[in-house]
């Protein structure tokens, strides 16, 4: 039986050190006192103390079950995800920071299921067999973007000689029904009221739906959107998605008395000084887990209060606002949205195949020629 340390080292459980006059030694102990492994370096060589240290505490983290074992999948997706952090944040290769945050939950699933495997073992098979098992749990969606992010990582490691063929390339995702959600303008009212009876965070979240409604912005557009956006013309935001070696686009949306209102209002509403309009209590942008929480709380509220009072209420959520006002300006014949500027699309296609939510197309009669 091993006995507690009688000073801390900062050593991972089971690992222990001792110090001689000519030698470092660096051993852990199984069960019952077998060595692992023991590794030595000289006492008087302190790059050679701190390079026997670091291998040991990788070694004893991979017996501990805290970190993969080098040469599979685990080790692998470490790897990408240190790569990607010490990238400039200006690099074409270095994913958009909420699309890092994202991934980093994903991973999780991944590491569960492939952790272990040598990354050259992967077959299409199991790809497909991951994809299967992810849709009968009910998230066919979910196991797309998990899959996506397989690839990239296989691919980072195509690039370090780990493997040959990246065994996710022209594999068919699972087939998904595009969302038709389109909200009410009376449930927005509703929940802006009960954010503005309940106040703090709620209301901030509440005012970054409306802006998100107003701008046809997408919802990292908005949790980003900073005052530097604003100029004496409108607020000049900054197009969320964009393709490798694509400058930076933006688009120029025109001030109106409401849009102007509500970024007045969110900027009175900070506690901390803050360059984000819609910051936190710390002046820090939501992260996109921190606003679900928070928003998913109001629509349980709004729930309540709208059973109490007899009315109708349905769930939406920031990203819901986009493709309603997208929707709403098409009623209006709204030039620059069918044209793709007011979202900052390239063209009208994209606007007309996912954003148009309306069921019910609108024309005149056709003139009779005379």
């Amino acid at each position: 039986m091993i006995g507690r340390r009688k000073t801390p080292d900062g050593l991972p459980f089971r690992l222990y050190v001792t110090k001689g006059k000519f030698k470092v030694r660096y051993f852990y102990k199984l069960p019952g006192g077998k060595l692992a492994f023991s590794l030595t370096a000289r006492a008087n060589n302190a790059a050679e103390v701190a390079a026997v240290r670091k291998d040991a505490i990788g070694r004893a983290e991979i017996l501990n079950g805290h970190a993969a074992a080098p040469g599979t999948v685990g080790a692998l997706i470490t790897a990408y995800f240190r790569w990607q952090d010490k990238m400039p944040r200006d690099s074409e290769d270095r994913k958009a920071e909420g699309t890092l945050i994202e991934n980093k939950r994903e991973k999780k699933n991944l590491e569960k299921v492939f952790g272990l495997m040598a990354p050259q073992d992967i077959r299409p098979k199991d790809v497909y067999g991951y994809l299967a098992a992810r849709a009968a749990q009910g998230a066919p969606a979910k196991a797309n973007k998990e899959i996506a992010l397989l690839s990239a990582i296989l691919e980072y490691g195509r690039r370090l000689g780990q493997l040959e063929v990246n065994p996710c390339r022209d594999i068919r995702y699972n087939k998904t029904r595009p969302s038709t959600k389109f909200v009410e303008w009376s449930h927005v009212e509703f929940a802006i009221a009960e954010a503005r009876r309940r106040g703090g965070s709620y209301l901030v979240c509440a005012l970054c739906v409306m802006a998100a409604y107003l701008t046809v912005s997408r919802p990292t557009e908005m949790r980003m959107l900073t005052r530097q956006s604003e100029s004496p013309e409108g607020l000049r935001i900054a197009v969320g998605k964009r393709k490798a070696g694509q400058a930076q686009k933006h688009k120029l949306i025109e001030w109106s008395p409401e849009l102007r209102a509500v970024i007045d209002e969110a900027k009175t509403l900070q506690r901390t000084a803050s360059i984000y309009l819609f910051g936190n209590a710390e002046g820090q942008p939501y992260t996109r887990s921190g606003w679900n929480t928070i928003w998913t709380r109001l629509m349980v509220y709004c729930e309540e209060l709208a059973k109490e009072e007899g009315k109708t209420f349905e769930r939406f959520t920031l990203a819901n606002m986009r493709p309603t006002s997208i929707t709403d300006r098409l009623d209006s014949n709204d030039e620059t949205t069918r044209t793709g500027e007011a979202s900052g699309h390239a063209d009208g296609r994209m606007v007309a195949k996912v954003y148009d939510r309306r069921t019910v197309k609108r024309s005149k009669a056709t003139p009779i020629k005379g």
